[in-house]
């Protein structure tokens, strides 16, 4: 009993550690305790009402799809949701997370250790899984008469199909941590993680374009089948069900045997393999050199901007979150936004009339400066992160004959090329590809270099925004750099919304054609405005977040 106390006071421990706050923060209005109650009852209100829906839905699905056909689906989407889900959260946990070095010497054993630290992985599938297939197959097997065998086939379901996703999920990333060396190194994994769930996106907006055509009630019935006809390649799934249909006493002992050694397999994989890989990973990545005076000054025939430029990169490069989150998704952010939409069967360029005229590609290029900018800002974390990454050398940094007018622009000038790189290079190659195709002409490709300007302007605006905003709320005192160099802020999801916009307006005036040339004068009175307004804005930006941002750092020295 008092083992099982200590595991689960490291559980909550854990927990608050690899997660965002917990629901009921010291600080709200209504005690943590009375807030987790209230978010229980809410969740199990919820389901309830979910319940019932399905409940009186149920005669109406019914025709379309059987129950086995249903229930055997759910089934398979649980074990496949529980085994995805788990994957990230083990890496995370097991091997992301820098705390083993910290755990080991405290009074826990190292089984306690790793058994807490897989609750914590498996809390959210586990949760998720059980509400998902008590709310849909009971409540379509009690109206729709199913016996017994079938709510007590369905209790046990949702615990063992859960479990044995997670267990199937641990052995999988035990091994594969043991056995490949080179994907001990965290940006390798993290690289890997997304793209799996890159090829998981365009497999889902391929399969929706597929089910969008012909009937609908027709395509959701014959992908339930499809589906379920999956099923058989689970053992356990399989005979449970034989369990829940037929009353095979036998397919229910196969059911929990199956579950039983997926787990001692686990169990056995994690003992044998995790300690040692995950104790030889503790802070891979990471060259935690000190900074010195030499380092950010340079000599004489290095400028004090560069060089501070220079300090800024490797700060950035040396953990790999920031390769992720600094770097990767600020190139990759084309691949998320227009894949999905020419995998869903919305986008054609059947559809846009070439040439385009001068209004049309001026506005269209236009928004697509604006949208570029936004997504390669919104998605990177190294401006809203700048000054909180300096950590404990922020004070001997502010210490050092620097002035912080230099010192803030190694920070600007490094995250613009970054992102500029990310937005401004790519509308120069679509206006490129645009005017090879034939859809833009010549005459008008002074559009591409506005757009490009447009773009690069606004890159300025949201960074000098996202400095200020990080100078206002620093945080420099972090146990791990995984704390800051995952979480977007305010302004970066404000981009990521407004660039959206921008990129259904593109589409837009792409696909309604504007007056002609004849247009020309209003066209050049509108790019003189947008233009001149944009370098206002970014002027007045540079300029004031600049000044805030050294009054503000000063409160923290």
């Amino acid at each position: 009993m008092q083992s099982y106390l200590k595991v689960l006071k490291l559980i909550k421990v854990l927990q608050k550690c690899n997660s965002k706050s917990a629901v009921g923060d010291s600080k709200a209005l209504i005690s943590p305790k009375a807030a987790k109650i209230l978010v229980a009852v809410l969740l199990g209100l919820l389901c309830a009402v979910l319940f019932v829906i399905a409940y009186f839905c149920a005669p109406f699905v019914q025709p379309y799809v059987p129950l086995k056909a249903l229930t055997q689906t759910t089934m398979v989407v649980i074990l496949a949701m529980s085994f995805m889900l788990s994957i990230k959260n083990l890496v995370n946990v097991l091997y992301a997370a820098d705390d083993l070095s910290v755990l080991l010497p405290l009074p826990f054993s190292a089984g306690q250790i790793v058994l807490a630290k897989l609750a914590v992985a498996s809390r959210f599938p586990l949760l998720l899984s059980l509400a998902l297939m008590n709310v849909v197959c009971l409540s379509f097997g009690v109206r729709l008469g199913g016996g017994a065998a079938f709510i007590i086939g369905t209790l046990l379901a949702s615990v063992l199909l859960p479990v044995s996703g997670i267990a199937l999920a641990t052995l999988l990333v035990v091994i594969i941590f043991k056995v490949f060396g080179f994907i001990r190194n965290r940006d390798v994994t993290v690289i890997l993680g997304g793209i799996f769930t890159l090829v998981l996106m365009i497999a889902y907006s391929f399969i929706s374009a597929k089910l969008r055509k012909g009937d609908s009630s027709q395509a959701a019935a014959a992908a339930v089948t499809a589906i379920s006809s999956v099923a058989a390649g689970f053992p356990h799934v399989k005979h449970l069900c034989a369990f829940m249909f037929e009353n095979s006493i036998a397919g229910l002992g196969i059911g929990l045997g199956i579950t039983a050694a997926v787990v001692i397999l686990a169990v056995l994989a994690v003992k044998a393999f995790y300690l040692s890989t995950a104790l030889s990973m503790q802070n891979t990545g990471t060259n935690k050199k000190l900074v010195t005076k030499e380092s950010l000054v340079g000599n004489k025939h290095t400028g004090v901007l560069k060089a501070l430029t220079a300090y800024e990169a490797r700060s950035a490069k040396r953990n790999p979150a920031y390769l992720i989150y600094g770097f990767a998704m600020t190139f990759a952010w084309p691949i998320l936004v227009v894949l999905p939409l020419i995998f869903g069967g919305g986008f054609s360029l059947q559809k846009i009339s070439a040439p385009l005229g001068l209004p049309n590609a001026f506005f269209a290029f236009s928004a697509a400066g604006f949208a570029a900018s936004a997504f390669a800002c919104g998605f990177n974390v190294l401006p809203c992160s700048a000054f909180s990454r300096e950590g404990a050398n922020y004070e001997m940094l502010r210490t050092m004959p620097i002035a912080f007018e230099n010192y803030y622009k190694s920070k600007r000038n490094f995250s613009l090329l970054i992102c500029s790189l990310g937005s401004v290079v790519y509308i120069v190659i679509i206006g490129i590809v645009g005017m090879c195709m034939g859809y833009i002409s010549p005459a008008h490709s002074w559009t591409i270099l506005f757009s490009a300007l447009l773009c690069f302007l606004s890159n300025s605006i949201l960074i000098n925004a996202m400095l200020l905003k990080n100078a206002k709320k620093a945080n420099f005192n972090w146990d791990s750099e995984s704390e800051i160099s995952r979480k977007l802020g305010f302004i970066n999801l404000i981009a990521i919304l407004f660039g959206t916009v921008m990129f259904v307006a593109c589409f837009i005036v792409l696909a309604i054609p504007l007056p002609g040339d004849a247009a020309a004068m209003i066209v050049g009175i509108a790019a003189a405005g947008i233009l001149a307004l944009t370098a206002l804005c970014a002027f007045l930006t540079n300029r004031r977040a600049i000044k805030k941002a050294e009054v503000k750092l000063m409160q923290y020295e």
